[in-house]
């Protein structure tokens, strides 16, 4: 987490850096509908499972999914003043699986490493000051990196995708940077195969449905001479 935390702090000082050496130089432009966002965040999984062998349910199987944390890059749409739509992406978690109910003897099923993207649209309801909450809806995709085999061997979990409604507010800080806190909820659910010991064939579909509690900062680039720039006030 503090090699995470320090790339954030890394890739604002160059931001920040590039920011300066623009406006030293003067350079004219206008505002550009794009922006970025740069954040830490923690996921709050609401976990689940239904689990079966050789075909046949087992009866009070489920599972877990552990918290984590990580960090994500936002790539913003301004439409309008209030109108925007959003792609979010993260580094890739690692959360373990672990077994519950009448598989709890089982402990670790496996470990999953994911690529989370999230695309939203949303509308920044109009305050006249520098805090501007917003709402939004949208889709999330779980890309599956790396399958990591614990009590399951040779897990596969596959691909999905999810609905996701989000919230937050915004405070400007000046004309290129903000701060902001964000809340989403997701709804998302994975199927998953492997085998047991002794080969034994299981099948589960696990329910993330995670809560995703971020916070970083906001900045919006510029046009000068028909290039996108960061640009300070």
């Amino acid at each position: 987490m503090k090699t995470r935390l320090f790339s954030i702090v890394l890739a604002v000082g160059v931001l920040q850096a590039q920011s300066l050496l623009h406006a030293q130089a003067g350079a004219a432009g206008h505002a550009s509908p794009w922006f970025g966002r740069i954040a830490a965040l923690g996921a709050f999984y609401h976990s689940s499972a239904t689990i079966a062998t050789n075909g046949q349910l087992l009866p009070g199987a489920t599972a877990t999914v552990s918290n984590n944390q990580t960090a994500t890059v936002d790539v913003g749409y301004d439409f309008t003043r209030n109108l925007f739509a959003l792609l979010m992406v993260g580094v890739p978690p690692r959360p373990t699986v672990t077994g519950q109910g009448t598989v709890t003897s089982l402990g670790a099923l496996g470990r999953v490493r994911y690529g989370p993207a999230i695309l939203t649209a949303g509308y920044r309801v109009p305050t006249g000051g520098a805090f501007r909450p917003y709402v939004g809806t949208g889709v999330a995709y779980a890309i599956i990196v790396k399958n990591h085999d614990a009590a399951v061997s040779q897990l596969d979990v596959h691909n999905n995708w999810g609905f996701v409604l989000q919230v937050g507010a915004e405070y400007r800080l000046n004309k290129a940077w903000d701060v902001f806190a964000d809340f989403k909820q997701l709804w998302l659910a994975v199927n998953a195969v492997g085998f047991l010991a002794g080969g034994v064939p299981v099948k589960a579909r696990v329910t993330l449905n995670p809560s995703l509690v971020s916070a970083g900062i906001k900045f919006r680039f510029h046009q000068a001479g028909g290039r996108r720039t960061l640009r300070a006030p």
